[in-house]
């Protein structure tokens, strides 16, 4: 009990800064966490083990036909344009991350001058940082559980190829009128660059809008219910 009251106390403190503020802004309320045994816990509807330094939750396959800019929404999200669609909270799944020790790194970002205007400058990360804020992802699905890269669910629409192996980014959302970004917008992992979003695909076209389909090949049909792993990134 010693130890869910004191990872329930680290998850409060990992929430952003503004999300902590308890004068003039409200106290947010405490996150769900429900410890399962020595090494699981439940934060919301997001599974976390900390043995297999794994974080886990539901989803379902919502689009198979039409371009992607989006891999995972919630309710709020652009379901038009994603993958899959999930009822999890994103701060939920930004204190698992943080928990499991994944960073966040803003590098794909362009950085602006004082009037919005792109300087054409991205920010300095430090190569520790970026290292730690990869992470594979993985879709499992049936009775016989089989599991799958994200990627391999992605297809190029110009080069008809599936989507190079790699890692996907914590880019971490943001703070905007004292509301956690990705909470409103219901934007969980994006492959087209998206700055709400918490997850960003790092790789070649990843500005690009009309070039990502889903892989009808390898994708279960529409409506699979599937789980959703994401690891640590292993070089």
């Amino acid at each position: 009990m010693h130890h869910l009251a004191t990872l329930t106390f680290l998850a409060v403190a990992l929430l952003p800064p503004i999300l902590q503020a308890q004068d003039p802004a409200p106290k947010p309320p405490r996150p769900a966490i429900k410890k399962i045994n020595d090494a699981e816990y439940k934060i919301g509807k997001v599974h976390l083990n900390k043995a297999t330094r794994e974080i886990s939750f539901g989803a379902g396959v919502n689009l198979t036909e039409g371009l992607l800019e989006f891999i995972i929404v919630n309710q709020k999200g652009k379901i038009h344009e994603s993958l899959f669609i999930s009822d999890i909270s994103p701060l939920n799944l930004n204190i698992a991350l943080k928990l499991l020790g994944i960073k966040e790194s803003p590098e794909l970002f362009e950085i602006v001058d004082e009037d919005y205007r792109p300087t054409g400058q991205y920010p300095e990360v430090d190569p520790k940082t970026k290292a730690a804020a990869r992470m594979d992802i993985f879709v499992e699905w049936g009775k016989q559980k089989k599991r799958v890269t994200l990627n391999e669910l992605i297809l190029n629409n110009v080069t008809e190829k599936t989507m190079d192996p790699g890692p996907w980014l914590n880019t971490g959302s943001y703070i905007h009128e004292g509301k956690f970004k990705a909470e409103v917008t219901g934007d969980l992992i994006a492959v087209f660059t998206s700055q709400p979003a918490m997850i960003n695909y790092p790789g070649k076209d990843r500005e690009n809008d009309d070039i990502w389909i889903t892989n009808t090949k390898r994708a279960p049909k529409e409506g699979t219910v599937v789980k959703i792993i994401i690891k640590p990134h292993q070089p």
